[in-house]
């Protein structure tokens, strides 16, 4: 009965905890807003009336653990009536302990369930809220370009609203002028040829501005093109001049490097250490010119940002003188065209007794007007074309240069990697030279040879010799004929 006793109460705490996990659950995915204590009440009968499936499982379970123990219970029922009551205790005993066991098994089972709901849900809740992030980056995104494209849409349909008014106003004034030319011309005919000459004279001195300007333009083009060529060979002079004193100094180091290799053979132990405080130095003042030259070419690059820039500014600057002198011509031309209304007018009322001539002089001086204002458009737009193959070989000769520099630049650097060496090696070859130009030992002071002796004599007593016998000489060898006795076979 004991053991009865606890299966069901194991039972009844899988079942409780199965509700308050569900429950918990339900409570967290579900209720979004506060409520109040009748809703809480209503929500939590209307919770407790549905069926989760865990919730079912886990009664299912119990209910077949429960049916299990019945049977354990029947069986050892039954064997208890054929053993003796050892046998039940120990019967008893294992039944409880697989209660437990399976009891332990299932809680574990629902947590580690519960546990991978949770965190499936917090996937879930994370990947719902990236998509809506997107979704309103996507949102902000479009909304940016269409806002805009309205605004292009709005800035061409002013450009062209200005365009239109600005050629109706062209229009205007090219016939309100040729209605005045047509009146001073009936007024009085010399006049007329003496304003047409005027006029030839003027368009003769525009184009001889516009020829003036456009050699200006060439000359300062060309003034441009000769400043960068020196700009250029300065440069180049300046790399050579750095070069020059690269070798000079290089010369100087293997000079000092090779004055410290002599007097290392003189003094063995002091010369290491001064060798090695020539390749520290070596190093250093390596690193020092390395950083020099990259100091250097940072500020040669920023000199030449700072130029591109200033350019940049000049053109910007020419742009804006030359839109202030069109607005002004603008201006000039507006007061003009009031001058010339007025004229107009005046003229209009005083020929309006001869329509028939006004008219064929109108139109007579609309067609000259048109092949004027043609031949001028085709001046402007020739000199549009010229003005952008100007630019056009300004850059393509900026890029040409920019890609020789860094050609230039690479090369350079390619051939100081090639020629930069180790200050050891360089120390060790000069030594060896030093020497092989010194005449070997033959030449050698003698302290050197006196050392030199004290080694051989030392290496000749280590080896059996003596002080004065030459070991570097090969060995005589001797060999002695043996006696031999005569055998004599008969004795």
């Amino acid at each position: 009965m004991s053991g009865m006793a606890q299966i069901c109460r194991a039972s009844q705490k899988i079942l409780r905890h199965g509700y308050i996990s569900a429950y918990g659950q339900r409570t967290m995915f579900t209720s979004a807003s506060r409520l109040g204590d009748n809703k809480k009440g209503q929500d939590m009968a209307s919770m407790a009336s549905k069926v989760d499936p865990r919730d079912a499982a886990a009664k299912k379970a119990a209910e077949e653990a429960t049916n299990k123990a019945l049977a354990a219970k029947k069986a050892r029922d039954a064997s208890e009536k054929s053993s003796g009551g050892a046998k039940k205790a120990a019967e008893d005993l294992a039944a409880k302990k697989a209660a437990e066991q399976a009891a332990a098994k299932k809680v574990e089972d629902q947590a580690a369930a519960i546990k991978a709901g949770e965190k499936a849900a917090a996937i879930k809740a994370g990947e719902k809220a990236a998509a809506k992030k997107a979704s309103e980056q996507a949102a902000a995104k479009k909304a940016e370009e269409a806002a805009a494209k309205q605004a292009a849409e709005k800035a061409a349909a002013k450009r062209a609203a200005e365009k239109e008014t600005a050629k109706k106003a062209a229009e205007e004034s090219a016939a309100k002028k040729a209605a005045a030319k047509k009146a001073a011309d009936k007024k009085a005919t010399e006049v007329g040829a003496a304003k047409k000459a005027e006029e030839e004279a003027a368009a003769k001195k525009a184009a001889e501005e516009v020829a003036a300007k456009k050699a200006a333009e060439q000359a300062a083009a060309k003034k441009a093109a000769e400043e960068a060529a020196a700009k250029k060979d300065a440069e180049v002079a300046a790399a050579k001049k750095t070069a020059e004193e690269a070798a000079a100094k290089k010369a100087a180091e293997e000079a000092a490097a090779k004055k410290a290799a002599k007097e290392e053979s003189a003094k063995k132990a002091a010369e290491e250490v001064a060798a090695k405080k020539a390749a520290e130095e070596a190093a250093a003042k390596k690193a020092a010119a390395a950083k020099k030259a990259a100091e250097e070419a940072a500020s040669k690059k920023a000199a030449e940002v700072a130029a591109v820039k200033k350019a940049a500014e000049e053109a910007a600057a020419k742009k804006a003188a030359e839109e202030v002198a069109a607005k002004k011509a603008a201006e000039q031309a507006a007061a003009k065209k009031a001058t010339d209304e007025a004229a107009a007018k005046k003229a209009l009322e005083q020929a309006a007794a001869k329509k028939a001539a006004e008219e064929a002089a109108a139109k007579k001086a609309a067609e000259e007007a048109a092949t004027k204002k043609a031949a001028e458009e085709a001046a402007a737009e020739k000199a549009a074309a010229i003005k952008a193959s100007e630019e056009a070989a300004s850059r393509k000769a900026a890029a040409k240069m920019a890609a020789e520099e860094a050609i230039a630049l690479k090369a350079a650097e390619e051939e100081a990697i090639k020629n930069m060496k180790d200050p050891i090696q360089s120390l060790f070859l000069s030594s060896i030279k030093s020497l092989e130009s010194s005449g070997g030992l033959e030449d050698a002071s003698p302290e050197v040879k006196a050392e030199l002796q004290a080694n051989l004599d030392r290496l000749a007593k280590q080896f059996g010799g003596s002080a004065a016998e030459d070991m570097t000489a090969f060995p005589s060898i001797q060999f002695e004929e043996p006696e031999i006795e005569p055998i004599n076979i008969s004795q």
